[in-house]
């Protein structure tokens, strides 16, 4: 496990670099960013929202 101040291991993602239709992804490495600090956070890509109403009529 990494923790901060830790030096990110070479690596190739694909990140979410909006929100908006076009765009939404891109793909990083190890070297997109050189010299700066980044924030890396992992989670699943598919979350599905339920909302109350939904609970609700189970």
């Amino acid at each position: 496990m990494l923790t901060v101040s830790d030096r990110l291991p070479e690596h190739r993602l694909t990140a979410c670099a909006s929100l908006g239709a076009t765009n939404a992804s891109k793909t990083i490495n190890h070297a997109s960013h050189e010299g700066k600090w980044r924030v890396v956070s992992v989670g699943p890509s598919d979350v599905t929202v339920i909302g109350p109403t939904e609970i609700a009529g189970g």
